[in-house]
């Protein structure tokens, strides 16, 4: 029948989305993949992936704004970080509360040379035995989330991408913001040439 047909269609897709993030977090596990690091632009990156997402915001009436210095480059793999900033925003979007606003800030962070990104949103609690969990591979805070077709696998994507990148990734979650903070070594000018 056409249902059944329909429920192995959800099934193979559900399936596909499963072997493409294994295959992206191994990818990122893949210490390797370093060799293929050339500069990049993260200023521009992190406003071009506001703009991906803006409309998916703007459906939702979710308040969507980005503070970001200009001109920080780092050496990296675009499609990761892409992906990283991506995984954060849909988190940010998927979990925020009804009209809850997400501030996404790109700043130079301190004299040794590191940039931080952050991805904060109006949201529900996250409790603080929850906060590295979140991180594991298959880890859903909430059992609902498998229904959605949530493996529990863009966090550990995102953390693998950022070891990759040789920085670190927390989630910090008071006063009704839960908040994703990324730390990457800033490219220096000697190093770009």
């Amino acid at each position: 029948s056409a249902r059944w047909a329909d429920n192995i269609h959800s099934e193979a897709r559900q399936m596909k989305s499963l072997v493409e993030q294994m295959l992206t977090l191994a990818q990122a596990d893949n210490a390797q993949s370093r060799e293929s690091f050339v500069p990049i632009n993260l200023s521009r990156l992190v406003s071009q992936s506001i703009l991906t997402f803006e409309p998916v915001f703007y459906e939702k009436g979710l308040p969507l704004s980005v503070q970001a210095e200009e001109n920080i480059q780092v050496m990296g793999e675009e499609g990761q970080l892409r992906q990283l900033i991506g995984i954060l925003l849909d988190n940010a979007q998927k979990y925020a509360q009804p009209g809850g606003a997400t501030k996404v800030s790109l700043t130079k962070r301190d004299k040794k040379g590191r940039c931080l990104i952050t991805v904060a949103n109006e949201g529900a609690p996250i409790p603080p035995e929850e906060l590295e969990n979140i991180f594991k591979r298959f880890y859903r805070m909430d059992k609902a989330r498998s229904r959605t077709g949530s493996f529990g696998l863009g966090l550990a994507i995102a953390r693998a991408i950022v070891q990759n990148h040789r920085g670190n990734i927390i989630c910090r979650s008071q006063e009704g913001l839960n908040r994703f903070s990324v730390t990457l070594p800033i490219l220096r000018q000697k190093e770009a040439q």
